[in-house]
């Protein structure tokens, strides 16, 4: 990073020259892929016209080809002579080639996850306490609001995360949610998070006034906590608007916020006493955060060899624990004992820029990374603080940018610059999947604001309402994001004169249909637009003339959109390589002429309902990676792609989470082993099978599901099963209790079977679900992984010990535990349930937490083993025979009288200190 000003505008030169080589050469690009496609389609588009001449076919388009070709020659000759004169400028500044020398420990390395709290025991026993009194000591408001103040990196959120994951707090209230605001505050966009964290539905709902009236009836009479991160405004007219609903809540209610300014304390009229002021960290706990991310790895002799310089250095973080995460993930990848000598003498610490000065340790950080990782970091700015990243999105986005270049496998390199920035501690608050590999992460706002920094000619924000568009977009911006916060709003087709955008993100607070209205054409500034992201903004309807002209466009996310279609113009977007459709609930067709997606890698259609087949097409995508749904049409429609084209597609794989819906509609056994085939390729971790369409409607079992259901054998590595709208009698194919690694298993609308497989064995199940069932009446030995003999009442092991041992985790075969690993059991709609059995002869689910039963109403007693069980909730509804037992018989309520929160239907009574729900 420069600081001369004069070095500066020579760099924007060069840096807008190289933006324009690379939108010129992609046209070139371009159009000799178009022209490629248009022949290998020419029979079907009739373009190609024969004459009785030497030369006999020629292309009616060429002519203009011909004219486009000549332009781009003139562009690049333009080029030329710019190059030409930055480079005779560069003798002025004295600058100098160096040489990249990437670190040689980077990509090998372990993740150290900082979690613990530093130096903060006083504030989490201070907070922790505020949040579990009364606020009878507060002259009995409701809520109670808690502020933590404190400068940013000093570690106000990690202090709130503490709190709000603590074992007591989470008994202590009702209802937990946690919203990060920051600027702008977006009431309805704060309001639908809150919303959605309470699980409640506001689809209906576009004005701020309906959503703070849904708050209020969600949370009225019940004891809240609610976590407002990162808090900015002063307005005091916005700030008690949006908190009026609040004051529905039970008394104890608490709302903690964090924020960087003492005046939002101050116009929210806090007591002092309720104020939490972090202070600077002491020198001793810097050291602690530091030492632990810096000597990672390093054997004693080297730790004495640096740990005198290493204390020096963690002196310069100025008692802020960011700043010395940050120092101590650099110094994780410094070899030597002269590597840390430079960082110690670094001119940076010297600056007398309070800007420089600020984000000096970053600035070292960012300074140590390889370009392609500085250059994918500083990405980051284009999304609003706080936002979530998606580790497979930001890939993605990364490829289309171009910034992976043309590897054979480019994912491959991406995921190794995630982990890159994960290890030098540039993202946080990490997300993980069944595997423990990171899925999704934030970063810091202290973090945000250097990314911002770095690209400040190259990304812009706007805000767009009604009134006004803040700020004004700078002339040669190249990432923009637009924040939409009104009704109703145009997009600012007219504020984009100048830059010729490569990305453009569009966030929508409102998500209604009409909140955003879109040109119906290209204008200059989106023509060489690379990734367009307009996740749940609202739409639609997307203009077929717009998006056919986005030729350049690599990324395309229109995912919890209303679009009930997809142009067919989408289909000449040759140079696509995301298209990105999840959640699109109303999509019911996918163009046919997705064959000319040539560049293809990655479809997503997760949860789009409605489609009933993929496009013949789509088999001739040879360079498609992942696909998270595969579609089986009815009756074999020869519109729709076949198992055997997929099976064709080499470097076709599920993604990690996958859905295959239709399995009913295989109409043999060789499809259902193609199709198993395919399932098997990849990392498959979460599997979802979908048999029929609303299978519940149907008037009877479907004979041959049993058949397929036993060829779909799922790989042994398989974290999460749902099978759904299953329609054979029996539910016991040999491959499921090989599923040893499985902790989830979820039975939807399997209306008709009555045989379950022996689900005990599975040594690693932790949550099993059973959603609507019409036949099955017994629950026993058999399903808990034993069975019982005619011969005598005991029971004995159906399995061999090999099994028993892996059911018990290894421990031998002496003693059989069911279940040994089950958390969470719901049974649901199971219309003609009526036992429910357990085995003396073994340990049953010893690890139980919750129990569901809703809608079980010919159920009528709870099995005696439930009482040796760790049950701590245990919730039934609307199943009238097993509630009015527990009012009526002492003896069954023997069975779960250690159970601390038991809710049967509406109304509470306690009994014997348990909290107990009844409704008759």
């Amino acid at each position: 990073m420069c600081w001369n000003p004069r070095v500066r505008r020579w760099l924007d030169q060069l840096r807008d020259v190289s933006y324009n080589i690379d939108n010129v050469l992609d046209k070139w690009n371009t159009e000799i892929l178009t022209s490629e496609i248009q022949k290998q389609n020419a029979p079907a588009s009739k373009k190609w016209v024969c004459f009785p001449l030497p030369s006999s076919c020629f292309c009616l388009s060429q002519p203009k080809k011909v004219c486009i070709l000549h332009k781009v020659a003139h562009e690049i000759k333009k080029l030329n002579k710019k190059l030409e004169r930055i480079d005779k400028e560069k003798r002025y500044y004295s600058l100098e080639t160096t040489k990249v020398v990437p670190n040689k420990r980077r990509e090998t390395t372990s993740l150290v996850d900082v979690s613990e709290v530093y130096g903060r025991d006083a504030d989490k026993d201070y907070l922790i306490s505020k949040l579990l009194c009364d606020s009878s000591g507060h002259g009995g408001k409701v809520p109670v609001i808690i502020p933590i103040v404190g400068m940013g990196g000093i570690g106000k959120t990690t202090l709130a995360q503490f709190a709000f994951n603590d074992d007591k707090v989470k008994a202590n209230f009702d209802e937990r949610v946690w919203v990060c605001v920051s600027e702008p505050f977006d009431e309805i966009g704060i309001a639908k998070a809150i919303l959605q964290e309470l699980k409640e539905s506001f689809q209906d709902l576009n004005t701020l006034q309906a959503l703070l009236q849904r708050i209020r009836e969600s949370i009225e009479g019940k004891k809240f906590l609610l976590v407002l991160d990162d808090v900015w405004t002063e307005d005091r007219q916005v700030w008690e608007q949006f908190i009026q609903p609040f004051r529905s809540g039970a008394a104890g209610s608490k709302i903690l916020i964090t924020t960087r300014k003492h005046k939002v304390a101050t116009m929210m009229d806090i007591p002092t006493p309720l104020i939490i002021n972090l202070e600077l960290l002491s020198e001793e706990h810097c050291w602690s955060i530091f030492s632990q991310l810096a000597f990672f790895e390093r054997n004693d002799e080297d730790r004495q060899q640096l740990e005198e310089i290493g204390w020096k250095i963690a002196n310069k973080c100025k008692g802020l624990p960011l700043q010395a995460k940050t120092l101590g993930g650099l110094m994780r990848f410094k070899e030597t004992k002269r590597d840390w000598e430079d960082v110690l003498s670094d001119q940076i610490w010297e600056s007398h820029d309070e800007k420089i000065n600020h984000f000096a340790p970053f600035f070292l950080s960012y300074y140590d990374l390889p370009p392609l990782e500085k250059r994918c970091f500083s990405y980051c700015s284009v999304f609003p603080k706080d936002y979530r990243f998606r580790r497979d999105e930001l890939i993605e986005m990364w490829m289309s940018q171009g910034y992976l270049s043309s590897d054979e496998n480019p994912e491959n390199r991406g995921e190794n610059c995630f982990k890159n920035l994960i290890t030098q501690s540039f993202f946080q608050d990490f997300e993980k999947d069944e595997d423990g590999s990171i899925v999704g992460c934030k970063m810091h706002d202290i973090l945000h604001d250097l990314a911002q920094f770095l690209t400040k000619n190259e990304c812009s924000t706007m805000k767009v309402d009604e009134e006004n568009t803040q700020p004004h977009i700078v002339e040669k911006v190249r990432h923009l994001t637009l924040l939409f916060t009104a009704d109703r709003v145009e997009f600012p087709t007219s504020m984009l004169k100048e830059g010729n955008l490569h990305s453009l993100f569009i966030f929508d607070s409102n998500s209604s249909a009409s909140a955003l209205r879109l040109p119906h054409q290209a204008s200059g500034p989106l023509r060489y637009l690379r990734t367009l992201n307009m996740r749940e903004c609202g739409i639609s309807w997307l203009p077929g003339q717009l998006i056919g002209q986005l030729r350049h466009l690599r990324y395309l996310d229109l995912s919890g959109t209303g679009l009930k279609e997809l142009p067919d113009e989408v289909c000449d977007l040759c140079n696509l390589q995301t298209l990105r459709l999840q959640r699109c609930y109303h999509l019911g067709r996918l163009p046919e002429g997705m064959g000319r997606l040539v560049n293809l890698r990655h479809l997503h259609i997760s949860d789009c309902y409605k489609l009933k087949g993929l496009p013949k097409g789509i088999g001739r995508l040879t360079q498609l990676r992942t696909l998270d749904r595969v579609v089986i049409p009815e009756n074999n429609h020869e519109e729709y792609i076949s198992m055997g084209d997929l099976e064709k597609m080499n470097h076709l794989q599920l993604e990690s989470t996958s859905h295959i819906n239709g399995c009913g509609n295989l109409r043999s056994l060789s499809e259902a082993e193609k199709l198993t085939g395919l399932m098997k390729r990849g990392n498959q971790v979460r599997l979802g099978l979908e048999f029929h369409w609303f299978a519940r409607f149907y008037d009877g079992m479907v004979n041959n599901d049993f058949e397929i259901l036993e060829a779909l054998q799922s790989r042994p590595s398989l974290k999460s099963l749902e099978i759904q709208y299953y329609g054979g009698a029996s539910l016991s194919p040999k491959w499921m209790t090989s599923l040893h690694n499985l902790t989830r298993l979820q039975f939807q609308n399997c209306e008709f079977f009555d045989t379950f497989p022996p689900l005990g064995r599975l040594p690693s199940l932790e949550e099993l679900e059973i959603d609507g069932n019409r036949e099955l009446r017994r629950i026993g030995g058999e399903v808990m992984g034993i069975t019982t003999t005619t011969s005598s009442t005991s029971s004995r092991i159906s399995s061999s010990d090999d099994d028993i041992d892996v059911a018990n985790g290894g421990g031998g075969a002496h003693h059989f535990i069911s279940f040994p690993k089950l958390k969470r059991l719901s049974f649901l709609g199971m219309w003609r349930w009526e036992e429910w059995e357990g085995c003396e002869s073994a340990t049953n689910m010893p690890c139980l937490h919750s129990l569901t039963i809703f809608e079980c109403n010919c159920l009528k007693s709870l099995p005696e083993f439930l009482k040796e069980t760790p049950l701590q909730h245990l919730d039934v509804d609307e199943s009238r025979f097993l509630s009015e037992s527990f009012r009526r018989s002492g003896k069954k309520w023997a069975h779960i009288s250690h159970v601390p929160t038991i809710k049967i239907e509406d109304n509470y009574e306690k009994r014997d200190g348990n909290s107990i729900e009844y409704a008759f």
